[in-house]
């Protein structure tokens, strides 16, 4: 009997979905599109400075999240080389984990619940004094559980690998973050920061992000789709 893998049929119509979701960030008129997603990237990815900045030694204020999908983490002490790269990076690392876990229904399940219990902690110890940063995070969770409980197993696949993708895609942003800074007088960004701590230039550490970003990504949808579960071909087979 035949056997093919699963979740190919689906790659093309996910990697147009990826690249056109890029698109959307980049496009005024389109990007209000993405921004619900945004908020999901924003909140894993300022959860992340804070996790950093407790695992080494520092104290987290509170994380902010503003309406259009921006945010900041405010801390004190801690490494901070670690803690302004922890960001994108740590992201990045969540959306392959992600990726290369839910490679099942199950697995894909799990995913989302532990993605929903993580911004759920974010939100119980940092989130203060930001009504958006709640609200969103709370819309953000009841998303993630509700596909959890209610997507079939296909939409569920498909759903998990692109929220995984997104978080490593979101470190192309940080070049556009660069542009905001330059074009809207944004003073601060965590490749300004790391400007400020190394004297190398931001454009460089936002291209290094992407590259290490993109890589995980590659390496994990290699890994998800190489090793995804092999089902029985619908197809008759033909004796020849």
């Amino acid at each position: 009997m035949k056997t093919q893998n699963s979740l190919r049929p689906h790659q093309a119509a996910f990697a147009i979905a990826a690249v056109v979701s890029v698109v959307f960030w980049f496009v005024p008129f389109l990007r209000w599109v993405t921004v619900p997603l945004q908020y999901l990237n924003t909140h894993i990815h300022e959860a992340a400075h804070a996790l950093t900045a407790v695992a080494t030694g520092g104290v987290v204020s509170e994380i902010n999240v503003h309406p259009n999908g921006n945010g900041e983490t405010y801390t004190s002490g801690g490494y901070n080389f670690l803690i302004c790269s922890a960001g994108y990076l740590g992201a990045s690392l969540v959306g392959a984990l992600v990726i290369a876990f839910a490679r099942t229904p199950k697995a894909a399940r799990i995913a989302l619940v532990v993605l929903a219990v993580f911004i759920g902690y974010s939100l119980l110890v940092w989130v203060r004094g930001d009504i958006f940063g709640i609200v969103s995070a709370f819309g953000c969770i009841l998303a993630l559980l509700g596909l959890a409980l209610y997507a079939n197993d296909k939409n569920r696949l498909f759903a998990v690998q692109f929220l995984g993708v997104q978080q490593c895609l979101n470190s192309i942003q940080s070049v556009f973050f660069l542009y905001k800074i330059s074009g809207f007088g944004v003073k601060q960004s965590d490749a300004g920061n790391m400007e400020n701590l190394t004297h190398i230039p931001a454009i460089i550490w936002s291209a290094l992000w992407c590259l290490v970003s993109l890589a995980l990504m590659f390496f994990a949808l290699k890994f998800s789709w190489s090793s995804q579960p092999k089902q029985p071909s619908t197809e008759p087979e033909v004796a020849l």
